[in-house]
Formats: C-alpha cells, structure tokens, sequence
C-alpha cells in the first residue's frame, strides 16, 4: 500500500491517485507549513474517492470532537493521529473514522511512542474500539528525515490492517526499505515534492510508486 503525504491541493492530490497511491494525506493541524483550510481538504478528499483511493487527515494534538467534525465537515474517512493528545481521542472516535496511529521511532530506530493498548492501559481505559493502521515515523513527521532501519522492531500484530513505513522515503531507497522491513505499506511526503517543498512533483511521485509496484510484482520465495 502506498501513502502520498502533506497533499496540498486537488491538484497533487490528482497526481498521486492517478499514479496509484491508496492513500491521500492532508495536514489538518494550522501550524503546519502545509496545513489545509476546509475547503481545500473537501476537494482533494473528492479526487480521492474518484480514483478508489482513501482521503487521510493528519491531526496533531486535537481532540476527539474537532478530529470528528473536521472529518465530517471534508468527507474524510482516515484519521492519523499524531501528539498524545489526538492518540488519547482514540476509544473517542466514532467507528466510521478508520485510524492510523503514529508511533515515533528516534534517529536509532527505537520506538518511543506507547503502542495504543498501552497508552490506554496508562490512561485506564479499554481499548474499545480497533486501531486500523499504525505508522512509524522519525521524531519529527513529515520532516524526511531517515532513522536506523536496521534497529527497527516492526510493530506486527499491533494494528488490525498492519503498519506503515514512514521517515526519509524518496524513490531512491523505498525498494530496499520495503526489503528490508517488509511493512503492509509505505508513507512518503516531503520525498516526493518539488523545489518548494510543497507542491508535489510528477515525476517523483510515478518513480516512487514504481519502485513499489515493481517489488509487488516480484513471485514471493518461500
């Protein structure tokens, strides 16, 4: 599965559809340099219907009532959460959010983050409700900066659907980080953008994209 994150227009959004991505992702948190106004998230959470694929809204540090509203509001189905505030909403959330809860990994590879039974252990909840996906990522999300993937840990049977790869993805290293992890799928933002660093580039996105299709078509040895 592949994830196109920090989408910021109905435009980019377009591009990584149509080249084959799963995912969409937007910044709904204001303080982010690519961050989207409602209207925006709206209309590229449409192109992503049309092509099959899933609109993901990246929250960090709201709760669960604005996570819920502002889903709702853009016709966003995916909520990935990030800040401990946002993965707390988890037992909130309705279940017609699917979620992809972000795990930190520092510059070593090590996790730091509280897996969600774990963090709700802390909080003395129960887990009532299904975690979809989680995501591993360096300190900083979205920042592309690479952390030690030797040491990594992968974080199986975490999440109903499995674990993404996220954290210094480009085209030029996802093949041997899928290689090497084998995780269910991959997440890649500033890797793919171009000389802004905010709109997304053409090229970049199908090479990606490429990379990865090409190891899916590859016969799995036993």
């Amino acid at each position: 599965l592949i994830k196109i994150c920090g989408v910021t227009s109905a435009e980019d959004a377009e591009l990584a559809a149509a080249a084959g991505a799963n995912f969409i992702g937007m910044i709904m948190w204001p303080k982010a340099k690519r961050s989207v106004a409602p209207a925006v998230a709206q209309a590229i959470a449409a192109v992503a219907r049309e092509h099959g694929a899933q609109a993901v809204g990246v929250f960090v540090d709201e709760d669960a009532r604005t996570i819920e509203h502002r889903c709702r509001e853009a016709g966003i189905g995916v909520a990935q959460l990030h800040g401990d505030v946002a993965r707390e909403a988890v037992a909130s959330l309705p279940e017609f959010l699917q979620i992809i809860y972000v795990l930190h990994a520092d510059s070593d590879g090590v996790i730091q983050t509280l897996q969600p039974g774990e963090l709700a252990a802390s909080l003395g909840q129960d887990l009532s409700r299904s975690v979809e996906w989680v995501l591993v990522d360096g300190i900083v999300g979205g920042s592309g900066e690479k952390f030690d993937w030797a040491n990594l840990q992968p974080p199986k049977q975490v999440a109903q659907r499995g674990w993404f790869l996220a954290g210094g993805l480009g085209p030029h290293n996802v093949a041997n980080a899928v290689q090497q992890l084998h995780p269910n799928g991959v997440d890649v933002s500033s890797g793919v953008t171009g000389p802004d660093k905010l709109r997304k580039d053409a090229a970049k996105i199908h090479a990606f994209v490429s990379s990865v299709q090409q190891l899916e078509s590859v016969p799995q040895t036993a």
